[in-house]
């Protein structure tokens, strides 16, 4: 016959004094307290499960009282009579408290930047900042500590719902495209289980994608009022050859502002941009043609002492700032919608593909005048064959150019 035990009283669990061995005062249904030799006190719940004998901590006395101790042991009880181990189901529930503490801190603004950081040795510094400005003028505002497993796509459209709102659908169309970036990443080091991007149809939340064409000049009488405008800017003057040069060379602003003399090869005629300065992250080398030569050696008197090509009129150690270029062209009279500094590559593109194969043209490919823009081409041998083999090519043709905007200007126009 089973021994009957006797259950616990207040008084005895409060009264039990440690002794020199830990021992146990038995409550009944497996439960016990088990008084350490230190003093301390705990509830244990010993079972069997799968014909094995099994020990579960239920806490501390007193913040477990004898009451509490009691419940829970008839509630693990009653999970045992439904073929479920107590043990194992703790241990879930530590591990699952686990994970849902690593998600809390898996926030998008963790994953966004860890991604940012790698991807900073792909693009060039100013792309890699302007994705950093981005995010932080229009995605953390809304879900910048959210961790990123519970961003629904809801979330997602309400960015981009709020940035069409504001009539900047390019803007909507290139945080999708970063969004999208962003997602691959943290599914690929699963901080999230699926990609919750490719599920948006961007059209249908943001309308039929319309090609973004930068105003410029392609009529010869539009671009000799341009050309003789910068001759007569009256403006800084580093600011005022840094424009003289732009239409022969017709790189990114961001290239223009940030030019070192140690990239100019006067020798050779050409500008070396190293690759952290390219939006492919590939080093470019741009030909010059005689007359940016001549500019660059009238220049070279006034900041050849310096480090850049066109310093900031604050202090020869500082790259000419943002809005310097665009600044000279509105006092030129030009409005936004007219003309803007990435204007002279448009310029330059219109132009060479309108007289390519024709009568006083040029006969260069299509390639070439690609390769002379710093386009990327998608197939890298390509890619690469490219830059060796259009070299000539593209020397002859922004020559081809610049004696082309020469003519333009100094021919009398109807």
């Amino acid at each position: 016959m089973a021994r009957k035990t006797t259950p616990l009283s207040f008084i005895e669990i409060k009264s039990a004094k440690p002794k020199e061995k830990d021992y146990k005062l038995y409550d009944g249904g497996g439960l016990f307290l088990l008084v350490a030799k230190t003093g301390g006190k705990r509830w244990r719940l010993k079972y069997r499960f799968n014909n094995k004998e099994k020990v579960i901590a239920l806490g501390v006395y007193p913040s477990i009282t004898l009451k509490d101790a009691r419940t829970k042991r008839d509630e693990y009880k009653s999970l045992i009579s439904n073929n479920i181990n107590p043990s194992e189901l703790k241990k879930q529930k530590k591990k699952q408290i686990i994970l849902d503490e690593m998600k809390s801190k898996n926030t998008f603004y963790k994953v966004s930047q860890e991604w940012h950081s790698n991807y900073a040795s792909e693009v060039s510094k100013n792309y890699h900042d302007k994705l950093e400005r981005a995010l932080e003028l229009y995605v953390y505002p809304f879900i910048e500590n959210k961790p990123i497993e519970e961003i629904t796509r809801l979330d997602i459209i309400e960015i981009l719902q709020d940035l069409k709102e504001k009539d900047i659908q390019e803007t909507a169309k290139r945080i999708f495209m970063l969004l999208n970036k962003i997602y691959k990443y943290a599914v690929t080091l699963e901080y999230a289980p699926h990609n919750i991007i490719a599920d948006i149809e961007q059209k249908t939340i943001l309308g039929k994608r319309d090609r973004k064409h930068y105003p410029t000049f392609t009529k010869d009488k539009d671009i000799k009022a341009l050309l003789l405008a910068i001759d007569e800017y009256k403006g800084d003057y580093t600011t005022k050859m840094a424009l003289k040069i732009l239409p022969y060379v017709f790189v990114r602003s961001f290239n223009i502002r940030h030019c070192e003399w140690s990239e100019i090869d006067f020798e050779s005629q050409q500008w070396i941009i190293p690759s952290h300065k390219m939006k492919t992250k590939v080093e470019f080398i741009l030909p010059l043609p005689n007359q940016v030569i001549e500019i660059l050696k009238e220049v070279q008197q006034f900041s050849g002492d310096g480090k850049y090509v066109f310093p900031s009129f604050r202090g020869k150690d500082k790259p000419m700032s943002d809005n310097t270029l665009i600044t000279a062209i509105r006092r030129m009279g030009f409005t936004k919608d007219e003309f803007v500094p990435h204007g002279f590559r448009a310029m330059f593109s219109t132009i060479a593909y309108e007289n390519m194969n024709i009568e006083n043209g040029h006969n260069f490919s299509g390639e070439v005048i690609e390769a002379l823009l710093a386009h990327k081409e998608s197939n890298k041998v390509k890619e690469a064959y490219n830059r060796s083999n259009y070299k000539e090519p593209m020397k002859n043709l922004i020559n081809w150019y610049a004696d082309y905007l020469d003519v333009i200007k100094k021919n009398k126009l109807e």
